[in-house]
């Protein structure tokens, strides 16, 4: 009986960290990764509903389209990956989406996208940051996969947000 106590405790403590470390990895960067996603699309369709000015209008036209197609591909990556994605909102996202739609109508351009600006620096960086860090496997492969278009997005905004 000590003899499979020893062997099991001796099993369980030579089972490699990276594992369960692979796993946290990769829930944490599915999270963010799918919270980012929603955020991009819900605060398009602010911008679309109220905004005023067409180049911002169009900007999130764009954004709702190509966020609304990333969806399936980072969802199916994850449940890949053994992980799952955000289903709602977060309190620092849900309030950043009320204080879009609290926007009044003169200051909601400047304001979508500045947030926008700030959104896709964070999320570009968490893409580029997984592509290159993360552990092996299909979620890797889909940052790596999107972050041109990320990057694309995010030279686009700054672009605007600096006229």
């Amino acid at each position: 009986m000590k003899l499979v106590i020893f062997s099991l405790a001796a099993c369980l403590i030579s089972m490699p960290v990276s594992a369960a470390d692979d796993v946290g990895a990769k829930q944490d960067f599915a999270q963010k990764a799918s919270m980012s996603n929603m955020f991009e699309i819900e605060a398009a369709k602010i911008e679309i509903a109220q905004g005023r000015a067409a180049d911002a209008k169009q900007f999130a036209q764009d954004m709702l389209r190509d966020h609304s197609r990333a969806v399936a591909p980072l969802a199916e990556a994850a449940r890949s990956d053994g992980v799952s994605i955000s289903q709602s909102f977060d309190k620092e996202h849900q309030q950043k989406l009320d204080a879009l739609r609290n926007s009044d109508a003169a200051n909601l351009d400047q304001a979508y996208l500045s947030t926008q600006v700030t959104a896709h620096q964070q999320t570009y960086q968490l893409f580029e940051a997984y592509s290159k860090e993360g552990p092996d496997g299909p979620l890797k492969n889909a940052a790596a996969k999107m972050l041109p278009d990320l990057h694309m997005h995010l030279t686009r905004v700054q672009g605007m947000a600096n006229k």
